[in-house]
């Protein structure tokens, strides 16, 4: 791996959270909360979660992270396969039951597919791309991207922030302590499969859809 590739990777956390401000800022100022929200997670996906990994992995590298490990949970397997569910049993227990009152089969359906997108394309870079770059540094591929992954979320949240106690803040935190645990299990098993499977299941808790259904048209200003 080149020299260049490793300084973006460095240098990529604090980037994703300043474009993804300007981003959402001024997207969602230009064409209106719906279409500027999902304009601007399209561009985190595609410029960061998917074309970043794809120049520093290359395809076939990127497909590798997804295979099984000999250890499919990691070892001790029952710790990597604690740290997996806590997120959703926080999600099923406390979000989804709130969520699915106001939801309906249209809701689930694109919260189903927001959430396969969202949760495998963020593992791909914040879990496997870093393990594989940096997979001889603890603090590099392991504690430095998951504090990246935190911070991201800030950046959604300054138009439309979480309305839960805690406010932003509590979100980022919970965001945080999820990405150390699926990073403990990703980087113990060698694979982002089971990672991915439950990002994609805590994600989709949230009914992340209603956004788009329930939000008000000027959130910026909220």
């Amino acid at each position: 791996m080149t020299e260049a590739k490793y300084i973006a990777l460095l240098a990529a956390p604090p980037l994703i959270l300043g474009t993804g401000y300007v981003a959402f800022r001024q997207l969602v100022a230009h064409f209106g909360f719906k279409l500027g929200y999902l304009s601007s997670f399209l561009f985190y996906w595609i410029v960061w979660c998917l074309l970043l990994p794809w120049w520093v992995l290359g395809a076939g590298g990127m497909f590798q992270l997804f295979r099984e490990g000999s250890s499919r949970f990691g070892q001790p397997a029952a710790v990597g396969l604690i740290l997996l569910v806590l997120p959703c049993v926080l999600g099923y227990g406390y979000a989804f039951p709130r969520a699915i009152r106001h939801a309906d089969v249209l809701i689930v359906v694109l919260s189903a597919a927001l959430a396969l997108t969202n949760g495998t394309l963020e593992e791909l870079l914040w879990r496997g791309t870093y393990l594989k770059a940096f997979s001889g540094s603890w603090l590099l591929g392991y504690v430095y991207p998951s504090i990246g992954f935190a911070a991201w979320h800030f950046a959604p949240q300054t138009v439309a922030p979480n309305r839960a106690p805690g406010g932003s803040l509590s979100f980022v935190i919970v965001a945080g302590l999820a990405g150390l645990m699926w990073g403990w299990t990703a980087r113990s098993s060698s694979s982002i499969l089971w990672p991915a499977i439950f990002h994609v299941l805590f994600d989709f808790s949230g009914l992340g859809a209603r956004i788009y259904f329930s939000a008000p048209s000027r959130p910026q200003d909220a």
